[in-house]
């Protein structure tokens, strides 16, 4: 759509003037005439969004990926989906928000999505909003409700990692494996620093049979995030589950060495910080850690040394 277009030009002045409706109206008669005019679409989507219909604008901008082909264009279309998924409208709202993010990161899961409520009844598509309440609901193990609050955050925002990693792990525990694998999959490529993401992911391919993917997501994992412990005692339980052979029973031996080699360093570096922007940590504390790993050092052993009798 050329500048030289009146209404185009009327347009682009609402917008400047920060008045988003009118800009909206204008905009989306240019959009009828001419919706393959990037441009509009751009516009209209942040007129919409500003004018508080965020997800008809997000739905706009999905359209837009959907014909894009050119890579850089489509990262520009998924960071303005990320953007606008995930503004405040109001200080109320992000005030509710950040009480809520800090009750939830001191473990009062209720109490923060009770907060956390507040903040989605003044702003029921924000996907930042919805993704906390998810996890709350997760951690409180009501996976039901967790699923259907991150499935509206997909629909509204599909390329966000952590949505899929918390409706992921919602989907495994209510039994709906297939569907896990594949949100946990997204989720462990592009949250290549999370603690969680990978073991959540390899608990799911194992809990639907598929016992060497698991593995392997671990070992990797491993090699590539020398300080992640969970995959480390992940991997080790994994491999005294069942009657393990000989060579499991030493291979889980040297993973729990590591791991306790490693714990020092891991606690000292302040390297017990993996997740994300929008993750949630949820890191044990040094002792938790080195208790586990005595004992799942205690339980090798004793499986080596029957062996030996």
């Amino acid at each position: 759509m050329s500048l030289e277009n009146p209404d185009y030009r009327e347009a682009r002045q609402f917008l400047r003037d920060r008045r988003w409706p009118e800009a909206a109206i204008v905009l989306r008669s240019l959009h009828r005439h001419d919706p393959s005019s990037v441009g509009v679409s751009l516009d209209l989507s942040r007129a919409l969004a500003f004018s508080g219909r965020r997800e008809e604008a997000l739905s706009l901008l999905e359209q837009l990926l959907s014909r894009e082909k050119k890579a850089s264009r489509r990262e520009f279309l998924m960071r303005r989906v990320r953007v606008l998924s995930r503004m405040f409208y109001s200080n109320d709202s992000f005030q509710a928000y950040q009480d809520g993010v800090n009750l939830l990161s001191a473990g009062k899961y209720r109490p923060a999505r009770e907060r956390l409520e507040k903040a989605l009844a003044l702003e029921p598509d924000n996907v930042e909003v919805l993704v906390r309440i998810g996890q709350s609901l997760v951690l409180e193990q009501d996976e039901d409700s967790a699923a259907e609050r991150l499935k509206f955050a997909r629909k509204l925002n599909a390329f966000e990692p952590e949505v899929r990693l918390w409706l992921g792990r919602a989907m495994h525990r209510r039994g709906e494996l297939r569907e896990a694998v594949e949100e946990l999959r997204i989720a462990q490529q592009e949250l290549g620093n999370s603690q969680l993401a990978p073991v959540w992911y390899a608990e799911a391919l194992s809990a639907s049979g598929q016992r060497g993917a698991a593995a392997e997501v671990l070992e990797k994992d491993s090699q590539a995030n020398p300080f992640h412990l969970e995959s480390l005692l992940a991997s080790a339980k994994q491999r005294l589950s069942g009657a393990p052979r000989e060579a499991q029973l030493w291979a889980a031996r040297k993973e729990l060495q590591l791991a306790a080699s490693r714990l020092p360093q891991y606690l000292a570096s302040g390297r017990g910080r993996f997740e994300g922007e929008l993750g949630l940590e949820l890191a044990r504390d040094a002792e938790e850690l080195k208790e586990e790993i005595h004992q799942l050092q205690k339980q090798v052993d004793g499986r080596i040394e029957k062996r030996g009798d």
